[in-house]
């Protein structure tokens, strides 16, 4: 038998090989892919660098912690005394504290621009007078040295602590 397959020759056929073709199509994909790769990294660097100074201060502020160590309602004045400690782990800025008479909801002190910075492990001693109404206007009359006060504090990042305290504990 006669072999009727014709031999073809790689010189008379037209267009491009198999090899040529992928590795035209693969340098195609690859430079494309690596813009949109670089584009795409810039992209989440640029959001990663945002939300870490979000972050930055809203960590700052949940650092905050203060006590209040002692308070005085000074019995012949009406001169209220705070102790107050810083036992987190930032400087504290204070910049409001007020006092409430719990049973008339009488504002007794109201200390917008305090601004006492307290460094961390330490504490700062307030003295502040009260506007007490009722006559003598001194802590030591029953009309208010058998009163429950809530004290609270406001800090420069925006917390705010609080706490309840009675004249000469009776």
């Amino acid at each position: 038998m006669k072999n009727n397959f014709k031999k073809i020759s790689s010189k008379s056929r037209r267009g491009i090989s198999n090899i040529i073709g992928s590795i035209l199509v693969l340098a195609l994909v690859a430079s494309i892919g690596s813009v949109i790769l670089f584009q795409g990294l810039n992209q989440i660097n640029a959001f990663s660098y945002d939300l870490s100074n979000f972050d930055n201060t809203k960590n700052l502020a949940l650092q905050e912690d203060l006590l209040f160590e002692n308070i005085r309602f000074d019995p012949n004045t009406n001169h209220l005394l705070l102790h107050i400690g810083n036992i987190g782990t930032t400087e504290t800025t204070i910049t409001s504290i007020t006092a409430v008479k719990i049973d008339t909801q009488e504002l007794i002190l109201d200390w917008d621009e305090v601004d006492s910075i307290v460094q961390i492990e330490d504490y700062v001693f307030l003295n502040q007078t009260a506007n007490l109404s009722q006559t003598p206007f001194i802590w030591n009359s029953t009309e208010y040295s058998n009163s429950d006060y809530k004290i609270s504090l406001t800090t420069a990042k925006g917390n705010f602590f609080s706490t309840i305290a009675r004249p000469f504990n009776t």
